[in-house]
């Protein structure tokens, strides 16, 4: 038998190897999911979670890498266990399991909390889509074209932005000046002028 043929032979051994041991981890966390969904640790008259994995299952520390507690973590949140009850058999706080979730982008709907309580998740994962904010001379814009042919005088504009006059005055002339709006001046001295739309 040649080396080359040796070698495919150990390869395809490894591969074998690493796929058994990938469904003893997927059969280990299921196996874990429902420990924790049937709250064993009360059948077993223990105080919680923790004392059920440190009593029962203190080999899951030292047998699990960083990677393959991350992927407990991933799978018991996954399936609905609190954060707290899914970082337990991996030995991390529950702020590192929420970290770990939220960079993987694991949220559940609703969780199964500690005391067997079903809930909607507290973090669902989906920041509210910010509102876009406008810039004052589009603010501007707004009340100018919303005053139509009247037209709004300066003292109008500012107390619908809440800014101070001088500034209000300032971007309302600047617009002017860009041909953006156009200023009808007072028919006496002593009115106030009037913005319109270019």
């Amino acid at each position: 038998m040649s080396a080359a043929v040796a070698t495919e032979l150990e390869v395809a051994r490894v591969r074998r190897a690493i796929a058994e041991l990938r469904g003893h981890l997927g059969e280990s966390v299921r196996l874990l999911r429902e420990l924790y969904e049937a709250r064993a640790w009360v059948t077993l008259g223990l105080p919680s979670w923790g004392a059920l994995i440190d009593q029962e299952l203190p080999e899951l520390e030292q047998l699990l890498t960083e990677a393959e507690r991350r992927a407990v973590v991933l799978e018991l949140r996954a399936a609905g266990a609190s954060l707290r009850a899914a970082a337990e058999p991996a030995k991390v706080s529950a702020a590192t399991a929420k970290t770990w979730c939220d960079d993987a982008g694991v949220t559940p709907a609703q969780v199964t909390s500690l005391d067997g309580y079903v809930r909607p998740a507290t973090s669902t994962g989906v920041k509210p889509a910010a509102k876009p904010r406008l810039t004052n001379v589009a603010r501007a814009m707004l009340v100018v074209r919303e005053a139509g042919e009247r037209g709004v005088t300066v003292h109008e504009v500012a107390k619908r932005l809440r800014l101070n006059q001088c500034a209000t005055s300032a971007l309302l002339s600047r617009l002017a000046a860009d041909g953006r709006l156009i200023y009808r001046r007072p028919a006496k001295r002593g009115q106030t002028g009037r913005y319109v739309i270019a």
